[in-house]
């Protein structure tokens, strides 16, 4: 068993530095060398249901319920559509650190990232380390601090190819679909794992840990998780879901919120495209850098609402910065 576990250590070390030598990676020319990518640690069953295409489009939600703040979290995910990388809080954390210590923002990301890569090789040395990503149990993140080993959880994002899921999490819901894949579908590692068991299952009621079980087949249902960040090309749009009166547990909204916008991101012309639509898929507005992108066609539904002024601001500042460069 150690010799098996000392060859998972080196594939482990050799998958999170692949990112880190372009010449392994001429299969994405389009893609950013520097990636990190844990997709070779899937399980044979993850790995066939990505292959299937289940995580060929994902949501990952996000940011606070309240009324006067889902504005500032649809700003930021707008960004994240643009030219922000969607960051997980332990990169989050070292980028920070860098940057108090001095650094540009450039920089303290590129440090942070290759610091990110080592506090990955170290979390998970063996097969069985994938169990702490999926596995449910309180005061996991205590255990981990307390062995003095990273928490996981805080070095990856996590979405879902259910919407409903997503949701859970926050009013906001990134569309993702991504260029690469470079996840983890846990379910499906915890599936070949047998973590799914019927004494587990029966475990949590005799004990009546039903917020375990709410975990296991409800709020993780279908998890994907996605190293260190979400490259704004990896992002393909934007649910903007309003408030609802009543929210148990700040996961379970009742009614289920209304949609108040949507952002949809693809190429049109050669040109990079957003249409923003209303909760009843009228075209608010058309935003893309190159003008002869942004024509609408005289049969598609227009909305009486017009583009947040704060969204106006921020793509006029996107679209100055694109021209400054040239």
């Amino acid at each position: 068993m150690s010799s098996a576990k000392s060859v998972w250590s080196y594939l482990v070390f050799c998958l999170l530095l692949v990112a880190f030598n372009p010449a392994a990676d001429l299969m994405a020319q389009s893609y950013d060398a520097n990636t990190i990518s844990m997709f070779t640690m899937n399980s044979a069953t993850a790995l066939r249901r990505i292959k299937n295409g289940h995580f060929s489009i994902m949501y990952r939600g996000f940011g606070s319920r309240k009324a006067g703040e889902i504005d500032r979290d649809e700003l930021l995910g707008f960004r994240f559509m643009l030219d922000l990388t969607h960051q997980s809080r332990g990169l989050r954390t070292l980028i920070e650190k860098h940057e108090k210590a001095g650094m540009s923002p450039e920089q303290a990301f590129e440090k942070a990232r290759l610091e990110q890569t080592k506090i990955l090789q170290q979390i998970f040395t063996t097969v069985d380390s994938t169990n702490e990503l999926y596995e449910n149990r309180r005061g996991k993140s205590f255990e981990a601090v307390k062995a003095g080993v990273p928490d996981p959880e805080t070095h990856f994002l996590f979405c879902s190819p259910r919407i409903g899921v997503a949701r859970m999490y926050g009013p906001i819901v990134m569309v993702i679909q991504e260029t690469r894949p470079r996840g983890m579908d846990l379910n499906g590692i915890a599936r070949d794992a047998r973590y799914y068991s019927l004494s587990r299952f029966l475990k949590n009621i005799g004990d009546l840990d039903f917020r375990m079980i709410l975990a296991d087949y409800v709020a993780d249902r279908d998890e994907y998780v996605i190293p260190s960040y979400i490259r704004p090309m990896d992002v393909s749009g934007m649910i903007v879901h309003s408030t609802s009166p009543v929210v148990i547990g700040n996961r379970v909204a009742i009614p289920p919120p209304t949609v108040r916008r949507v952002f949809r991101k693809y190429r049109r012309m050669g040109a990079m495209t957003i249409d923003v639509l209303d909760g009843k898929d009228r075209l608010i507005a058309r935003l893309s850098p190159a003008p002869s992108a942004t024509a609408i066609e005289a049969d598609t539904p227009r909305s009486p609402e017009k583009l947040p002024e704060y969204i106006q601001k921020a793509w006029n500042g996107y679209v100055k910065t694109l021209r400054s460069k040239r």
